[in-house]
């Protein structure tokens, strides 16, 4: 079961990588099948009424409002993979400024600006 949890994990990040999931399948593969069933099977896994492209530049917004970096890179890097244009992910920012305030569109904005350089990526 923890394969096919961590087969599941791999291809649902889209090349995004989050190491603490490796540690959690290593430390605890039952609590991970567990996580799989939320993150994949009822989140980022469904074909639901919203695509999986819209579903990440939500995240990215929920994560600039509540500061955290390490998902604002995933789920940037992840929306960009899915077929967002960059402007896409810099609006999620801008509008996460609303309830998050400055630093979150910062933190936003620094990051898109990373990932593009480091992709080669131009924004338009």
């Amino acid at each position: 079961m923890a394969n096919e949890a961590k087969d599941a994990f791999e291809k649902t990040s889209l090349g995004a990588q989050n190491k603490a999931y490796d540690l959690i399948a290593q430390m605890d593969p039952e609590y991970f099948d567990k996580l799989k069933g939320i993150y994949v099977d009822a989140t980022f896994g469904r074909d639901g009424a919203l695509p999986r492209k819209t579903k990440e530049l939500i995240m990215v917004g929920i994560c600039c409002a509540l500061n955290r970096p390490r998902g604002v890179k995933l789920h940037s890097e992840r929306a960009l993979t899915l077929g967002a244009a960059p402007r896409e992910v810099l609006e999620a920012v801008e509008v996460a400024a609303i309830p998050g305030g400055m630093p979150g569109l910062w933190l936003g904005v620094e990051t898109l600006n990373d990932i593009l350089k480091a992709k080669g990526m131009e924004f338009k």
